[in-house]
């Protein structure tokens, strides 16, 4: 889930005056307080109400003369960068349902990444890849170009059994129904669920000095004490093998001009890394770069489109074979 929604009300606005006239009978006054900052969003369609802007202008208007009469005039403002409350028009014909966004920052963003490196892969779309390469059934994830240690920090947190949201806070934080008291009640049974294996070995490498320094503060603001190793270092230079591991990247895609002839070498030296470091275990990436990924030279068990964002791409999957090194 990208984010939870609680429906308010449902009603028929064939106009824009209607729309109005029912977002203004919405009791806003009951559900936050006129000094939160507020953000309108709009989806779904209508034949009738097709001026998305002017949607949520019209139900800006019915929020804030909410507020006016009945919270002695004083009014929420709107902040469409950082809002306190999110409302979202569900538009579907002329039936319209608004919504509050429990969530509010999408709840891909866990809240350990406050800064990233180039082209970052989103932290529930690397969750879903480890589980679709069998993390759950392994012991040892590696990674030998992981930037700033989305894939690193997203296994530790399926290997250990750890919720991934326990770092952030959430819109419905805002909301006049808020306990305090349960969500503290829920936030340490959660922290308490978590349970790690002893077994559980973590390795990211990376050449860019500053994706590791990155990936270095990350493990020691949000992770300390996690079995997570970083070596800074060039894939063509490792050389460890990890037997029976799962090793998986997000690769270069190769979008600029001049980087086809290089990237080629990549994704050949990609297989062969895979081949001495995870020898009878498995390897797993994400290109968009379907010509840069055959020269693997292995032959994939499984290939899956899945997008990054609107960024189409293709995770594969291979077995590699104990002895596949010495064939290479």
């Amino acid at each position: 889930a990208i984010q939870i929604l609680i429906p308010i009300r449902t009603f028929n606005a064939r106009d824009y005056q209607l729309l109005y006239y029912q977002a203004r009978r919405t009791n806003w006054h009951q559900l936050f307080t006129p000094d939160k900052t507020v953000r309108i969003d709009v989806n779904g369609s209508s034949q009738t109400l097709r001026n998305t802007q002017y949607v949520i202008h019209r139900v800006k208007d019915g929020i804030v003369d909410t507020f006016r009469k009945l919270a002695d005039g004083v009014r929420p403002s709107i902040d469409k960068s950082e809002p306190e409350v999110h409302v979202v028009v569900h538009l579907h014909g002329n039936e319209v349902t608004l919504c509050l966004d429990s969530s509010g920052i999408p709840l891909f963003k866990r809240g350990y990444r406050v800064e990233h490196t180039g082209a970052p892969i989103k932290e529930d779309l690397a969750a879903g890849m480890l589980l679709l390469a069998g993390l759950a059934e392994r012991n040892t994830l590696v990674d030998p170009m992981c930037g700033s240690g989305t894939f690193l920090f997203e296994g530790y947190m399926i290997l250990k059994g750890m919720a991934p949201n326990l770092h952030r806070s959430f819109a419905f934080q805002n909301w006049l129904d808020y306990d305090p008291e349960i969500y503290l009640q829920e936030f340490t049974q959660l922290k308490e669920k978590a349970t790690a294996r002893e077994e559980i070995r973590i390795f990211g490498s990376d050449r860019d000095p500053e994706a590791m320094a990155l990936a270095g503060r990350i493990l020691a603001e949000s992770f300390p004490g996690a079995p997570i190793e970083l070596v800074e270092s060039s894939l063509q230079d490792l050389a460890e093998a990890r037997p029976g591991a799962l090793l998986v990247t997000n690769p270069p895609y190769g979008n600029r001009m001049g980087e086809e002839d290089d990237l080629i070498q990549l994704y050949r030296d990609l297989g062969d890394a895979a081949k001495r470091m995870v020898p009878g275990g498995r390897l797993a990436f994400f290109t968009t770069n379907r010509k840069a990924a055959r020269q693997i030279r292995m032959k994939a068990e499984q290939s899956l489109t899945l997008f990054n964002g609107q960024l189409e791409g293709v995770f594969y999957l291979y077995e590699v074979r104990e002895n596949s090194a010495e064939e290479g």
